[in-house]
């Protein structure tokens, strides 16, 4: 890939912190690729802090739909915008308008006040590109981790958490996962309960994930576990080639959000496209007081232009 990538960057909640960030990371955006960004150009002008950025040079589609400058105030107009944006960008990105999408983050509960049934981004994307499954990816240069349950409630995990359908995830995952990343890499899994269970005194899921990821290995599959989750984080080589297999979202998300603040992306993987997310939230207790740091933004750009360059390099 020679020219620089055209990127559809949404602007998330308008109360929250996205517009700001997006103003505030644009010259450097705008060095690696060219943004299509999925909002009135006013709403980033309101934002403020685009100082010294030619607005006049980026492309702006708007969700023609109205906004409220609510800075961390929660609101269904709000709410329904940020949807809106999703959807026009997620078109053109199937159209092929887009090579890729950067979301900023949305709020769950203002798209409950604007009637959105979604629990997040992941499923919405999933129903809007017409796919049957898509899985949450966190990556870091060091490793990266993906998600077995995302947006349930932790007593629904262990429901989950059988031997066909850890097989069928974790196969999942490899088939995307290397795809998107075209190196070597190993799956370490984790183990649901205290200590993998404790041979079972713990608890017998732990019995599924080991089944299933013995049937994985006789497949060909470098794949191991379950290993106590307390440790596994603590014992990783750090180069890139690991991707561990969480079995529930603060499982997995706590240790790499907590390393890599700024350099952790969120992927969904199986999509037609490639869509990354900052790994924040809206942070509306800051939002409107030109405190937002924009690094994660910024990585989630530069990392979704290196891994398009990798695909088509």
């Amino acid at each position: 890939m020679s020219k620089k990538p055209v990127l559809a960057i949404t602007p998330g909640d308008p109360s929250g912190i996205g517009p700001e960030i997006i103003c505030k990371a644009l010259p450097e955006i705008i060095a690696v690729c060219h943004p299509v960004i999925y909002s009135s150009r006013g709403l980033l002008e309101d934002a403020g802090n685009c100082m010294g950025t030619d607005l006049d040079s980026v492309e702006f589609c708007n969700p023609g739909r109205d906004w409220e400058l609510k800075s961390g105030k929660l609101s269904a107009v709000n709410g329904a915008y940020s949807a809106a944006a999703i959807d026009m960008a997620v078109s053109d990105c199937l159209s092929g308008k887009c090579e890729g999408l950067v979301t900023a983050p949305i709020s769950k509960k203002a798209w409950e006040l604007a009637g959105i049934s979604y629990p997040g981004h992941t499923e919405m994307l999933r129903d809007l590109a017409a796919v049957p499954r898509t899985m949450m990816l966190f990556y870091a240069p060091a490793f990266s981790v993906i998600l077995h349950t995302i947006h349930v409630p932790l007593s629904a995990v262990p429901a989950a958490v059988t031997r066909n359908r850890i097989m069928d995830g974790i196969r999942f995952a490899h088939l995307h996962y290397s795809q998107l990343v075209q190196k070597p890499f190993e799956i370490r899994v984790c183990g649901l309960n205290p200590h993998a269970g404790e041979q079972g005194r713990l608890g017998t899921e732990d019995f599924e994930i080991g089944d299933a990821v013995e049937i994985l290995s006789r497949e060909g599959l470098k794949v191991t576990g379950p290993f106590p989750a307390d440790t596994l984080f603590s014992h990783l080589p750090l180069n890139g080639r690991v991707l561990v297999y969480a079995m529930y979202h603060d499982q997995g998300l706590t240790p790499i959000k907590t390393l890599y603040p700024e350099k952790c992306v969120n992927i969904t993987l199986g999509l037609p496209f490639l869509r990354t997310s900052v790994s924040h939230g809206t942070a509306f207790d800051i939002a409107g007081k030109g405190k937002a740091n924009f690094q994660n933004l910024l990585e989630t750009v530069r990392t979704t232009v290196k891994l398009l360059k990798g695909r088509q390099s």
